[in-house]
């Protein structure tokens, strides 16, 4: 029997995780709270044949990644494989100014879509931040933008303004007519013109490829302000990148 691997991106409020197997590929994909780690890993070791490779890519804080080395060492001596950015990986160049220090998961996503499209290409990818990195016709990657994500936007808004009692806030593309439209059409505009103006000052951008779990509203928002571009949706990009990761 072919033993499965285990992925777990760490992200800043959640973990995804992902199984892969020759058979299926990247299957299983789950969304899990910190605070339900212990007994989530737990429960994969009763349910699966003991996994060949562990790897882990993790923006999140140090002590969170610490808990889920410490639960997954209570089963077994694999050690995990940590994915860090690289000056180079897959013909893809690395252009951050110190590029270990571009965080993990925009590394793989762009690793990800360099590897399957081999385009210029805006990857975009929205989470708790909303990240837009660029990658050139010669597969470089020349800088990118990090912004609030969704929930960021508002709760910041809402934070710091006397604005109170919003609880519904549908997202929009009209101007608003009363607070909590002008709100989301604000959080909307945010978002589209941020991609837009990126998009408009690049040389050349073959596809956009976007990832999370808002890539399809993502597509559906930005559909209409560049209809020209080649839309590619990739709700896991980043495990995607994390399955081509090898260590230096």
């Amino acid at each position: 029997m072919l033993m499965p691997i285990f992925f777990f991106d760490c992200g800043n409020t959640r973990i995804k995780f992902a199984l892969f197997t020759e058979g299926q590929g990247l299957s299983q994909h789950q969304f899990i709270d910190y605070s339900v780690l212990p007994s989530f890993v737990r429960k994969l070791f009763e349910r699966y044949p003991m996994p060949d490779e562990i790897k882990i890519s993790s923006v999140t804080k140090h002590e969170r990644l610490s808990a889920l080395l410490e639960n997954i060492q209570e089963f077994t001596k694999i050690p995990p494989t940590i994915a860090t950015s690289q000056i180079q990986a897959l013909g893809l160049t690395n252009q951050y100014d110190v590029p270990e220090t571009l965080g993990a998961d925009r590394w793989l996503a762009m690793l990800a879509a360099w590897d399957i499209y081999h385009q210029s290409s805006l990857v975009v990818d929205l989470g708790t931040a909303l990240t837009i990195d660029y990658i050139s016709t010669s597969g470089v990657f020349e800088g990118g933008l990090i912004l609030p994500g969704l929930k960021s936007l508002r709760d910041a808004l809402l934070k710091d303004t006397a604005i109170q009692n919003i609880t519904d806030l549908p997202y929009t593309n009209e101007p608003g007519h009363n607070t909590s439209l002008c709100i989301s059409s604000g959080i909307h505009y945010t978002i589209v013109g941020s991609i837009l103006a990126l998009y408009q000052s690049l040389p050349k951008v073959d596809s956009i490829i976007l990832s999370g779990g808002r890539a399809d509203w993502l597509k559906e928002i930005l559909d209409p302000v560049i209809p020209t571009a080649h839309y590619h949706v990739h709700k896991h990009l980043v495990l995607e990148g994390l399955l081509r990761f090898k260590a230096d």
